[in-house]
């Protein structure tokens, strides 16, 4: 009885290894994913999110910027009272790119980004100083010592079809200065009259702030010609409700903004280069003149 058992335990177990030796191999093949294909936006180093999935990059920059507004009131509308231009030569900077893609056609990019900035500003110029003992005031020229901080926000939504970006974005640009003035001159004088008062405030420290702040639309375009490594997008955007602010005085005015910015500059499957070159440009208003901001940056990207 026993030796029955086990003659038939053992055939039992052997009938699945019969049943593979005689099935056809082409069964038993293991199914392989076949190879992604690339997006002719993509490289091998570099690939973009999966569909209907989201994807993070960063970017950490060096950046360096010059801007100007000039305070015409109370002139005669093209020389200036006071100034706030500046080269901010060290500064520091971070962005994400938040992308999400829809099709194969269509992405989502949604890119905040905040920098700081500092500089130094040795002039001479005019500022305006009140007298003593008289009502009025007057512009007498002097030394100018200026130390600045300046701070950039942005995000920017972007809709993107292949190569083409449909660009709408909030961002703005703070200053704020010490300024730190002395006269060359110490009294008033009249041309008929002679001395009639001293100047009041002859040195004195300004605490100032001015800035630029509103949206832009327009469009980029990705050069997807060149080498898939080294892609740059060049953007035009038109700024239509800009307020510019500075001295306690403000108003509304639009302008243009070119901007290029690298695509991919890869590296590695993690790291690559950033870079970005941009300039805004505006039109007078009734307070200021002269107002633009230029910025360059340079990073390293990663995700």
């Amino acid at each position: 009885m026993l030796r029955t058992f086990l003659i038939l335990c053992l055939l039992a177990a052997s009938l699945p290894l019969c049943a593979q030796e005689g099935a056809s191999p082409a069964e038993f093949d293991i199914k392989r994913k076949p190879p992604r294909t690339l997006h002719p936006s993509e490289t091998e180093k570099f690939q973009q999110v999966g569909l209907k999935e989201w994807g993070v990059a960063w970017n950490v920059f060096y950046t360096a910027r010059s801007y100007n507004i000039s305070d015409i009131r109370g002139l005669d509308q093209s020389l200036a009272t006071s100034w706030l231009y500046s080269f901010d030569f060290v500064g520091v900077g971070a962005r994400a790119h938040i992308e999400y893609k829809f099709s194969p056609e269509w992405r989502l990019s949604i890119l905040p980004r905040l920098d700081v900035g500092m500089g130094v500003l040795n002039a001479s110029y005019h500022n305006t100083h009140e007298l003593e003992d008289l009502p009025f005031t007057r512009n007498y020229r002097g030394a100018n010592d200026v130390e600045k901080l300046s701070m950039r926000g942005e995000v920017e939504v972007a809709l993107r079809w292949r190569w083409l970006w449909f660009v709408a974005k909030f961002d703005t640009l703070a200053v704020f200065r010490r300024h730190e003035i002395r006269a060359n001159d110490t009294v008033y004088r009249d041309n008929q009259l002679g001395t009639l008062s001293k100047i009041k405030d002859r040195e004195r420290v300004d605490w100032e702030q001015g800035y630029i702040s509103g949206a832009a639309t327009g469009i980029g375009f990705e050069f997807f010609f060149l080498d898939p490594d080294f892609r740059f997008i060049l953007f035009t955007l038109w700024r239509p409700f800009n307020n510019v602010g500075f001295r306690g005085a403000g108003g509304l005015t639009n302008g243009l903004e070119v901007t290029v910015r690298s695509a991919d500059f890869e590296i590695s499957d993690v790291y690559g280069l950033f870079f970005e070159a941009g300039v805004q440009l505006y039109l007078p208003t009734d307070e200021f003149n002269d107002i633009y901001h230029f910025q360059f940056s340079v990073g390293v990207k990663f995700r």
